[in-house]
């Protein structure tokens, strides 16, 4: 595909111009949360290719590497993220462009869909984490969590081994007009950093006591692989 800038009347009516054209091309399309793939450029070009200058952009994710060939790094989240290159000898500009999707890749995911209950002002909920597995260095733990029925916020915090990963964090809102999700991530990575049994706590300060407020929707700890059940 040899592509000309519509608006530049001196290229189209240059007959010296050269010919240029490029095709993109991946090792995978499909990938996991911070994994890699290679990304080649083919590039057909009519004169002396060293006068190319190749300019590598991502909506999401990182580029190593320049020229006709670089190494795309996933980023921390899912979804499909575009990667483009623009090839230009200063007079022919060409562009292209490929898909990545990314995955969740190794997790353990649960929908506890639990709520916190009791009669205190202080309400927890107790995990029993197994990990079998750690397969990434940045491990993140995510919660979603649903103010029901409350009216008023809350304090969150959250611990693995008794060791405080979250605290007092003010979630939720006051006078709601109706259901709030709260969605977060945080960083366990020095935590988690080999296999083994754990124990993770998630705590409510509430400010107004009512059953069946505050839901614990999902909890996904991205990067390793084992089981979570809960504690009663």
């Amino acid at each position: 595909m040899c592509i000309v800038p519509a608006c530049d009347t001196e290229n189209l009516l240059n007959l010296d111009s050269e010919m240029l054209d490029i095709d993109l091309e991946s090792d995978s399309q499909t990938l996991n949360i911070g994994d890699t793939t290679a990304i080649k450029a083919n590039v057909d070009y009519s004169a002396n290719a060293d006068v190319l200058v190749y300019e590598w952009n991502t909506n999401g994710g990182r580029i190593v590497g320049e020229g006709t060939s670089i190494v795309y790094i996933a980023p921390e989240n899912t979804g499909t993220y575009t990667i483009t290159l623009e090839v230009t000898d200063g007079k022919v500009t060409v562009r292209d462009e490929i898909r990545i999707t990314v995955n969740i890749g190794h997790a353990i995911i649960a929908s506890p869909n639990r709520y916190w209950q009791g009669n205190t002002f202080t309400q927890t909920l107790k995990y029993r984490l197994n990990v079998d597995e750690v397969f990434l260095d940045n491990i993140r733990l995510r919660y979603e969590i649903l103010q029901e029925t409350a009216r008023t916020g809350a304090f969150l915090t959250i611990s693995i081994d008794d060791t405080t990963i979250v605290r007092n964090r003010d979630i939720g809102e006051v006078q709601p007009d109706g259901p709030v999700l709260i969605a977060d991530e945080v960083d366990v990575s020095s935590i988690l950093q080999s296999s083994g049994v754990y124990e993770l706590k998630l705590t409510l300060e509430i400010v107004n006591v009512m059953q069946d407020a505050w839901l614990l929707q999902k909890l996904t700890i991205i990067g390793v692989e084992g089981s979570l059940t809960e504690i009663r």
